[in-house]
């Protein structure tokens, strides 16, 4: 029944279901970090020790923190993290069999990790 099916593997622009989960809770955690916290450039709160890494803070625990962490990490660090690892995957050679992939892969399933871990903190 399946066998009509195109094979996703093929198809670049139609990533894998996991990936695609993967950007939606990113995207999810980046909707809660620009909107319910805003950044100090839309003139909030001024009072340094109410800010963090440019964006405001609500709460006394740390879950804005790991939050905008987590945001910062997926909008500006990771878009470079994969362009080395698909240079790294391009200079591969049978001396340096390092799986870069796999590498990447596993950073990114513990920033998702991280990410489910403070979940049920946001928009509280």
């Amino acid at each position: 029944m399946t066998d009509n099916l195109p094979d996703r593997q093929e198809e670049p622009d139609n990533p894998d279901a996991d990936e695609r989960m993967f950007h939606a809770c990113f995207s999810i955690l980046g909707e809660f970090v620009e909107q319910e916290l805003g950044t100090t450039s839309q003139g909030y709160d001024k009072e340094q020790s109410r800010l963090y890494r440019g964006y405001r803070l609500h709460s006394a625990n740390d879950r804005d923190k790991a939050a905008i962490d987590l945001w910062l990490w997926y909008r500006d660090d990771l878009p470079g993290e994969t362009a080395l690892c698909d240079r790294n995957i391009a200079a591969m050679t049978p001396d340096n069999p390092v799986d870069h992939e796999q590498i990447l892969q596993n950073l990114k399933d513990q920033k998702l990790r991280n990410l489910i871990n403070i979940r049920r903190q946001l928009w509280i």
